[in-house]
């Protein structure tokens, strides 16, 4: 099932056994080069605790504004998860990011992520035209097999022809 990352912002996260809430999401960690979500960072319920992180594959279930862990042993410090001190330090965040072509054509800035809930794999980016052509553009949605390149400061696609399509509504009124 696809799920969006925005809609993982904020959620709780639930521990299956003991159904309480742990903490809630406050960033997810992207690994550009599997282009996978690889963990969620989770600020934890209570006072002076600090920031710890669960792996997408201690996930059991996503819920509308709600992550499901097995327990509270899925939530471990963010250097106990392979790799993941890396990526939280080269901030791959993606959304908000400027979308180029191979050839340098700007398509615009990331307004959304889709993946795949059973492996965390990215399936789509949405992207949002920049200001001139947001008046009158909608999205366009962008397939993760198109993106070449993930970098901290932008996401490099293939120099496909990324023409906005008029919808019908604006066809016939052009005619």
């Amino acid at each position: 099932m696809l799920k969006s990352i925005t809609e993982i912002g904020n959620s709780r996260v639930i521990d299956f056994d003991d159904s309480r809430i742990l903490g809630k999401v406050t960033n997810w960690i992207i690994n550009p080069e599997q282009r996978k979500i690889s963990a969620f960072l989770i600020k934890p319920t209570g006072l002076f605790k600090t920031t710890l992180a669960v792996s997408t594959m201690d996930v059991i279930e996503y819920g509308p504004k709600l992550i499901i862990v097995k327990n509270e042993s899925a939530l471990v410090a963010p250097q106990e998860v392979v790799h993941l001190p890396k990526l939280i330090r080269q901030r791959y965040k993606v959304l908000g990011n400027p979308v180029v072509t191979q050839a340098n054509k700007k398509l615009g800035t990331v307004s959304e992520l889709l993946f795949e809930t059973i492996d965390s794999t990215i399936q789509r980016i949405y992207v949002e035209p920049n200001f001139l052509g947001a008046l009158k553009q909608p999205d366009l949605i962008i397939s993760a097999d198109k993106i070449i390149q993930i970098t901290p400061q932008k996401i490099v696609v293939q120099n496909d022809d990324y023409a906005w399509q008029p919808t019908k509504t604006t066809a016939i009124a052009a005619h």
